[in-house]
């Protein structure tokens, strides 16, 4: 089954009386940008009770990845995984399209995978509703129409490379950000979300935070 992942404002964050002043225009948003800093939490809930949390930290050279899982019966598991950043990049168009690449290394010596996730789709300002809290061009969408990972695994030599990918369409997949500051050469950005996925009998429940810095290339 293709899950869905919706990136949206939640109920919490509308009404915990924070109110951005990070509005923006289509000419900054306009750049190719290096992520100098993103950080995303996430949290799902199975239907059995199992709980997973997990936390991704980057910096310009270096990813930390940690999940703890803690089941309904008996300990708490936590893996951690490190890797080196060789790129991560959002480059957004004037045109209205952007794209979002990722590269990183896992592993060390003899074995090492190179994982490279790119992202694309299309992009506008959400127009300002009477009676909310955020001022024009405050909030972004960015519709994800493609995801693709190309990862290259290799072991005392010998590489093996695999490949995914997925596409969407307008409004299946969406993240939407607002913007915490705006400058011409850096741009913060946060997301909250939550999505409920259903798989015949089984349904869980999926939330997430980020926030992300974008520093001109």
């Amino acid at each position: 089954m293709k899950r869905t992942l919706f990136y949206a404002l939640s109920v919490a964050f509308l009404t915990a009386g924070l109110v951005s002043c990070g509005k923006t225009t289509k000419g900054k948003m306009v750049n190719e940008w290096k992520v100098s800093s993103q950080t995303e939490t996430t949290n799902t809930v199975e239907s059995d009770g199992d709980k997973y949390d997990g936390t991704t930290t980057y910096s310009e050279n270096a990813v930390t990845r940690t999940t703890v899982y803690t089941p309904t019966v008996g300990p708490a598991l936590t893996t951690s995984q490190t890797g080196i950043v060789n790129s991560n990049t959002l480059t957004i168009e004037k045109g209205g399209t952007w794209t979002w690449t990722t590269t990183v290394l896992y592993g060390s010596g003899n074995s090492t995978a190179l994982s490279t996730d790119e992202k694309s789709g299309t992009w506008s300002f959400i127009g300002k509703t009477k009676g909310d809290e955020f001022k024009k061009n405050e909030r972004v969408l960015f519709n994800v129409l493609s995801t693709k990972n190309t990862t290259v695994q290799t072991s005392n030599g010998s590489a093996t490379t695999s490949k995914t990918s997925d596409t969407y369409l307008t409004g299946e997949s969406t993240m939407i950000f607002t913007i915490k500051e705006s400058k011409k050469d850096e741009l913060q950005m946060e997301a909250e979300g939550k999505n409920v996925y259903t798989d015949d009998s089984d349904v869980s429940t999926y939330t997430s935070k980020m926030s992300v810095t974008l520093s001109a290339k």
